[in-house]
């Protein structure tokens, strides 16, 4: 018979972080790389997407300064 874990939804929150932290980095990384090949509403919309990862990093407890 299984254990309950009760670490399990932290683990998963832990991967979570991780995963979105990966994402930014590659989002800014493709930005910088690819800035002047796309148009400003993209621009925009890249931006955006990275501000609202960044702060549901700034929500969780102790990801970013």
């Amino acid at each position: 018979m299984p254990r309950n874990d009760g670490n399990k939804m932290r683990k998963e929150e832990v991967a979570k972080i991780k995963q979105t932290q990966e994402n930014i980095k590659k989002n800014e990384k493709f930005l910088s790389e690819n800035a002047g090949e796309l148009t400003p509403h993209q621009l925009k919309d890249v931006k955006e997407h990275l501000a609202s990862k960044k702060k549901f990093l700034a929500e969780e407890e102790g990801t970013l300064p």
